[in-house]
């Protein structure tokens, strides 16, 4: 980065980042040698991260990848880091912290302190520095860690490209971790709460960071980030799936909605598959919603759409719905096609598309996933649907809807 253009980007958004959330920001050569930083304890700091053995890993991940990595060190604090890159060679590093993502005690801090014989007198300095140490959720220093990325090498990556290593938790330790802190989320909560109901929730805000910002999200697993994340997803989606079937959705289609997102964030095996799993659930149950709200049709014909949305990711056969539903499959398509003007199967195929689309535009879903997860039969057969609906395949829409969200990021921080 030689270009004055480039230095003075740089120097903006370490002052937004300064502003935004007290999230201090750290040059160092190749080698690991601080160049500056404008966070006011940088000698404590800096030792502090080489003495807890962040330095060697960091510069071990830079030797084998450009992208970013966010690394909680062994004393629990959490580090942005991205690599400055000149025709893969690396000529810089830059960090953002530290940052706790998930709130610790003084006794913690202390008793890890022990078990790194640590002295008297530096842990004494830890704990008057711990004032100067902002907390962060995750899944907003994650994202922090794509805009540096950016900033720095003007490459926009997501949030699956970025490493998280923690070196931090002793699990002996687990009890230290504070489980009293203020919330501070009720009223936010039922903002929420409130706009799932009426379906007036924005596709694409981040759920939980957003509409938690006025405080905390509670320390459900305490030295484990992913089962954290996992938690918050589990609590998301109960509330969710209640405000959706307050919105109009059936029980059971709320019901289901939880289930399947609940299940889906027990398999991921990291924290951004967890956060992509959440951001998916309130596309989907903000769609299920609007749906219901917008609809005129007999009670039959809301019941096999109210069906269709249930079971979007099943392959749905019309004997199985019309049992479902106490019709035989002939009387459930005639009146079907009779009251909407669109015949049963291509509901189906189109709704499937429909949420398809969103998948490919919102997600980082590759097209076989995409067509797995809405049980296509194939993916061969998944892009004869596709085309046939949108007049494109679904790698042809992707790369289109990716291209277009690039121009747009671009454009925003010009």
């Amino acid at each position: 980065m030689n270009d004055y253009e480039a230095m003075l980007r740089l120097e903006t958004m370490r002052g937004m980042f300064l502003c935004a959330n007290q999230l201090y920001s750290w040059r160092l050569t190749p080698d690991f040698q601080l160049l500056d930083s404008n966070c006011p304890s940088e000698k404590f700091f800096y030792d502090l991260l080489i003495v807890s053995g962040g330095n060697s890993i960091l510069l071990g991940h830079f030797r084998n990848s450009r992208m970013p990595i966010l690394l909680n060190d062994r004393m629990g604090f959490a580090w942005i880091a991205a690599a400055d890159m000149q025709t893969d060679a690396l000529t810089g590093i830059h960090l953002l912290g530290p940052v706790f993502t998930v709130e610790a005690s003084e006794s913690y801090l202390m008793s890890l302190c022990a078990q790194l014989r640590i002295s008297a007198e530096l842990s004494g300095e830890l704990m008057r520095q711990m004032k100067l140490v902002p907390t962060v959720p995750l899944s907003m220093a994650l994202r922090y860690a794509t805009m540096l990325h950016y900033c720095i090498n003007r490459e926009q990556i997501s949030l699956t490209d970025i490493v998280y290593e923690n070196t931090a938790i002793d699990p002996n330790l687990e009890s230290e971790w504070s489980s009293t802190n203020w919330h501070g989320t009720w009223e936010a909560e039922q903002t929420m709460f409130e706009s799932i109901r009426t379906g007036t929730m924005k596709p694409g805000t981040s759920a939980l960071t957003s509409q938690f910002s006025g405080g905390r999200v509670g320390t459900m697993c305490p030295g484990n980030p992913l089962r954290q994340a996992q938690n918050e997803l589990i609590v998301f989606a109960v509330l969710c799936s209640r405000a959706a079937i307050l919105g109009g959705v059936s029980p059971e289609g709320g019901y289901n909605l939880a289930d399947y997102y609940i299940q889906r964030g027990e398999v991921c095996e990291t924290i951004n598959d967890v956060y992509a799993c959440i951001a998916e659930l309130q596309m989907t149950v903000v769609q299920r919603v609007q749906k219901c709200r917008q609809g005129n049709q007999s009670a039959l014909s809301s019941a096999c759409i109210e069906y269709v949305a249930t079971h979007i990711f099943e392959k749905i056969r019309l004997d199985d719905m019309a049992q479902s539903l106490g019709y035989s499959g002939y009387y459930l398509s005639k009146k079907f096609k009779k009251e909407t003007g669109i015949a049963l199967k291509d509901y189906i195929n189109r709704e499937k598309v429909e949420y398809a689309k969103r998948l490919l535009s919102s997600t980082q879903a590759s097209v076989m996933d995409v067509s797995e997860r809405l049980a296509f039969s194939s993916p061969s057969y998944f892009g004869l649907v596709f085309q046939a609906q949108t007049g494109m395949t679904p790698g042809e829409y992707q790369n289109k809807t990716i291209k277009k969200e690039e121009a747009s990021h671009e454009n925003d921080l010009l």
